[in-house]
């Protein structure tokens, strides 16, 4: 793979103390011992690698419509998965079968691909656990899902301290996104499998999770899919990087200030949600990525913007290219 390029302000690189971000054209490669790398999949998915463990969190690739005519979302609109999309990525791009799949909610853009995921052929001699909530197991089921990778999941309600090999797993009660009338997309729970979901509203938010990942002799990362926090939940926890939502928190007080704030001002901050959602992944279907803009995205001049009025100097803000990995 050709060398990346990171939309940071000083080039491929930054150091503050003892955080190093570099792109890394080896991150498709065997894996390294002592550097976690991440891969943005567009929306809020990532890939997480450090050492021999890896782990995806909310996998969605499809990139379907989702707007009327007026620009708001249309829960009437068809489920419209790329399955060459999702094949292509998932057989090219990804650096192999993950040990855990964590969704943070129900909604068609963090679940919708999961079961295509865990299906792939690929992966079909590893075992893949998936931590969700109980609503979205049942869509899991109603979507499809093998019936040996629905007896891996393991659900969560928010609290949970788990342990995995390699690393451990807190699961964390949150909060969805909130417009600026105070609304949100398909809220609802399912307590039984539903008929097979056909539209994108017919996938609901259930319980809202996230999630801290500490991998042993290794950095800890927070991961949230949505703009929204339960502030109690993450006070105290400390961790190295912190993938935030930034989707319409217009209606949230004092999001990003609240978020740095419990969490200590984590010495990495990334971007997460702050795409269109639609426009295809660069070379998704191909084994390298296509040249990306270099013009810092609109979320990360925001992160920016905050780490500076909070004068939080030891705060790197990276911003990721879709598909492109990078080390930490």
């Amino acid at each position: 793979m050709s060398t990346q390029r990171l939309r940071v302000p000083e080039g491929g690189r930054m150091r503050h103390g003892q955080t190093t971000v570099v792109d890394d054209p080896a991150a498709d490669g065997p894996p390294a011992t002592e550097r976690l790398i991440l891969r943005w999949l567009g929306v809020s998915g990532w890939e997480l690698r450090f050492g021999r463990s890896g782990i995806l969190f909310d996998p969605y690739l499809s990139r379907m419509p989702f707007q009327s005519p007026d620009g708001a979302i249309d829960p009437s609109l068809p489920l419209r998965l790329d399955r060459a999309a999702v094949a292509g990525i998932a057989g090219h791009r990804l650096a192999g079968p993950p040990d855990l799949v964590l969704v943070s909610h129900g909604h068609f853009d963090h679940l919708a691909d999961v079961p295509q995921l865990l299906a792939h052929p690929g992966w079909a001699g590893h075992r893949i656990r998936t931590l969700c909530d109980e609503t979205v197991d049942h869509l899991l089921a109603a979507l499809g899902t093998p019936a040996r990778r629905l007896a891996d999941v393991i659900r969560v309600r928010g609290g949970e301290h788990l342990r995995f090999p390699g690393f451990s797993v807190a699961v964390l009660p949150s909060l969805h996104s909130q417009h600026s009338d105070h609304g949100y997309f398909a809220p609802g729970t399912r307590v039984l499998p539903p008929s097979a979901p056909r539209s994108i509203g017919d996938l609901v938010e259930g319980r809202t999770l996230a999630y801290l990942i500490s991998f042993d002799e290794g950095p800890s990362v927070y991961l949230a899919g949505t703009s929204n926090l339960v502030e109690r939940e993450l006070v105290g926890l400390r961790p190295d990087v912190a993938v935030v939502g930034m989707t319409s928190y217009s209606a949230v007080e004092r999001y990003l200030d609240r978020l740095l704030d419990a969490l200590g001002d984590p010495r990495l901050l990334i971007p997460t949600h702050h795409d269109d959602m639609i426009s295809p992944l660069p070379g998704a279907n191909e084994g390298t990525a296509r040249e990306s803009a270099t013009t810092r995205s609109s979320a990360a001049l925001l992160l920016e913007e905050s780490v500076a009025a909070r004068g939080a100097a030891g705060t790197l803000v990276v911003d990721p290219v879709p598909l492109r990995p990078f080390s930490v």
